[in-house]
């Protein structure tokens, strides 16, 4: 949790009650979750918490490197708790039966750009499979 926090601060944003709520709910799911989930869960314990003042929260945690985007084949948003300690750049990758989201470390794409005379700014991949528990 602390780690997290020290993100957030970094990005000059409060650690507010209903953020401390988002963060321990994603921790206590450890799968990808839609902005739908989050704000139904809050709601049970915030009386006044609307749907767009969640999903800024999630963009924000997403800007501060907390979440990270995820693309279900539905064409959904989900979010997940990204779990790399560092701002190193990384990928994910996500179990296509119970939502799980592990980091993988390392990516060679941008050397690959390179080698052809290209400046990568940025790019994404996601990695989808089976996770051990659902093999």
């Amino acid at each position: 949790m602390t780690t997290y926090i020290e993100k957030l601060k970094s990005q000059r944003l409060k650690f507010t009650p209903r953020r401390e709520a988002i963060l321990n709910y994603f921790i206590k799911e450890g799968r990808c979750l839609t902005p739908e989930d989050v704000w139904n869960q809050l709601k049970k314990n915030f009386k006044r918490i609307g749907f767009p003042s969640v999903y800024r929260n999630l963009e924000s945690f997403e800007d501060c490197g907390i979440l990270v985007k995820i693309q279900r084949e539905e064409r959904r948003l989900y979010y997940a708790l990204c779990h790399s300690h560092s701002n190193d750049h990384h990928h994910h990758i996500v179990c296509v039966k119970c939502g799980k989201v592990e980091d993988v470390d390392g990516c060679a794409l941008a050397s690959m750009g390179r080698a052809s005379g290209f400046k990568v700014l940025k790019h994404f991949v996601q990695l989808e499979g089976l996770c051990p528990k659902c093999v």
